[in-house]
């Protein structure tokens, strides 16, 4: 798996927002989003990821937000990969069509 910066960008709303929702504070939802970003680098797949979160006993709130963090940037890398693919295909198609 490609190396990702893992930095989630949240303005002072949205994290009191979070909070308020997760009943943590700052600090806690810091090391939630810590934690989502070890999960994410150690699974290769959402099932791995969700498996780890059930097993560290996390309550519903905070397993679904690491939940969610992970799945984004693991819809993130298929996407980027997917357009590579794409972009290499048809640099490829256009290559042999020139030399055709």
């Amino acid at each position: 798996m490609t190396d990702f910066n893992f930095n989630i960008e949240l303005d002072k709303f949205e994290k009191e927002k979070l909070c308020n929702l997760l009943e943590c504070n700052s600090i806690q939802l810091d090391l939630l989003l810590d934690n989502a970003e070890k999960i994410y680098k150690e699974t290769d797949s959402v099932y791995d990821s969700i498996m780890k979160i059930l097993q560290q006993g996390h309550n519903v709130r905070e397993a679904t937000l690491i939940a969610l963090m992970c799945g984004k940037y693991f819809g993130f890398f298929q996407a980027e990969e997917q357009i590579e693919e794409d972009i290499k295909q048809k640099l490829f198609d256009a290559f042999n069509n020139r030399r055709g």
